[in-house]
């Protein structure tokens, strides 16, 4: 393994929806003490920039949707300030735009997992009912809709209440026809369509956390029942089980996939059926990503070092009932550090090193 790798990382929000970049990061130093983290931001008032314990360099990026082009533009300018050996994204939005073009980070000669297009969109949300079908797993009544006309005879068709969720973040729940319409119109606008909308199930939440090889099988898997959640429905806390049917529902899910790389799957337990239900896959580390790290199974180190090339043995299961509790505190910075990240356009804009 090469000495002082450097590691860059995405998704640095650490407030009351975080991000999974503060969390791969405590937990890659946990294993790689001696690694240089470089944190990608795009947005500088993203906590985690100025934590301790934060990346060792941050630079702004161009928002996904300003495309490739302006991604790899602004991601050449850094790597002629600073090498990167291993890439991490975190964020949906990211994930879709850098999985159409992974030869770049080839031709840079940096080490990256991201799932092929296709794979990609098989676990999309409006995709899911026919992954489901393939993998013999139940999901709520689920409709697409490109604008609000079409959302509100969708939730005609499902009944109230139901959640409206966007193409990559946000879900809301939507009572009435009043608060689907609004709903709706502010997602389509932030996030483009479609909007999907699925059927309330009653019962309690689950989440997996794991690591896929890209051959059907996974590398580790952390399963976990949500104890805490915010108002708006996020997971502040949660505690790991030992339960066999939502490990073999993952590994259905995994091996049709053939999922390379982090996924997160989350679920709710139906209370009527007692049957585990699929309400969507995420492509990357949750923000609870560090919690297994705590208690011996540590999926970034996993990820660096299948990335490095380093032959491994899957990470340890997680004992059950270790709990975790999202603790929020005030991180402190400099304006001159704060305003490095608007010196000049987001292309060009200056190094921010953190003390």
């Amino acid at each position: 393994m090469k000495n002082n790798l450097r590691i860059a990382v995405s998704g640095l929000n650490r407030g009351d929806n975080p991000q999974p970049g503060s969390g791969i990061i405590r937990s890659i130093r946990r294993s790689f003490p001696d690694a240089v983290i470089i944190g990608l931001a795009y947005d500088a008032m993203e906590s985690g920039i100025y934590a301790d314990g934060g990346p060792d360099e941050t630079y702004l990026m161009p928002f996904p949707a300003a495309g490739i082009d302006a991604f790899f533009e602004r991601f050449d300018a850094i790597l002629a300030r600073a090498s990167v050996d291993v890439y991490i994204p975190t964020l949906d939005s990211e994930i879709e735009l850098l999985a159409h073009a992974r030869n770049g980070f080839v031709e840079r000669g940096i080490r990256v997992c991201l799932p092929d297009p296709a794979t990609l969109q098989r676990r999309a949300k409006q995709h899911l009912p026919r992954l489901a079908k393939e993998c013999d797993v139940r999901v709520p009544g689920t409709k697409i809709a490109n604008d609000v006309h079409a959302a509100i005879i969708a939730g005609a068709e499902l009944g109230y209440p139901l959640i409206v969720k966007g193409p990559y973040y946000d879900a809301k729940l939507a009572s009435s026809e009043a608060e689907l319409s609004a709903t709706a119109t502010r997602l389509l606008s932030e996030w483009g369509g479609p909007v999907i909308l699925q059927s309330c199930v009653q019962g309690p939440e689950f989440n997996a956390l794991g690591l896929g090889d890209g051959q059907g099988g996974m590398l580790g898997l952390c399963c976990i029942r949500k104890t805490l959640l915010s108002e708006k429905g996020k997971g502040q806390g949660g505690i790991t089980i030992e339960e066999s049917r939502l490990s073999a529902l993952c590994s259905r899910i995994i091996r049709s996939l053939k999922w390379r790389g982090p996924f997160e799957i989350e679920v709710i337990l139906d209370e009527e059926s007692d049957d585990y239900v699929l309400i969507e896959m995420n492509p990357r580390f949750p923000a609870w990503v560090d919690f297994p790290s705590m208690i011996g199974a540590n999926f970034p180190e996993m990820l660096v070092n299948t990335l490095m090339g380093e032959k491994t043995e899957p990470l340890p299961p997680c004992p059950a009932g270790r709990f975790y509790i999202r603790h929020q505190t005030e991180v402190a910075g400099r304006v001159e550090d704060f305003a490095n990240l608007f010196a000049g356009t987001p292309q060009n804009s200056a190094i921010l090193q953190i003390p």
